[in-house]
């Protein structure tokens, strides 16, 4: 993955999911990213990233929860395609585009 940044960020992370029907799955980004990660952030608190789990890369955009953790969500087809669950532990990597 190669960005105008060229820095790819790459961590472990539980797969966790919002409550409620309907609720994104998601793995929060590590705390000592936030500070370098907030520089980046475009105005309206999200922008784009090529992010990868296992073998499957895809373009989506780097998001803050309540509270300002960044969190990358895994989409369905994603998660149908690495079997992913609640509760596993992933090595995820991205970079911003």
């Amino acid at each position: 993955m190669s960005t105008a940044y060229s820095h790819a960020y790459t961590f472990q992370g539980k797969v966790e999911k919002f409550p409620g029907r309907g609720g994104w799955y998601f793995v929060v980004v590590p705390k000592k990213y936030t500070k370098e990660l907030c520089e980046k952030r475009a105005a309206w608190g999200k922008y784009p990233i090529a992010a990868q789990v296992a073998n499957t890369t895809w373009k989506t955009k780097l998001m803050l929860k309540k509270g300002g953790d960044f969190f990358v969500a895994l989409r369905a087809d994603i998660r149908k395609k690495e079997g992913i669950v609640v509760g596993n532990r992933l090595r995820v990597s991205f970079t911003i585009t």
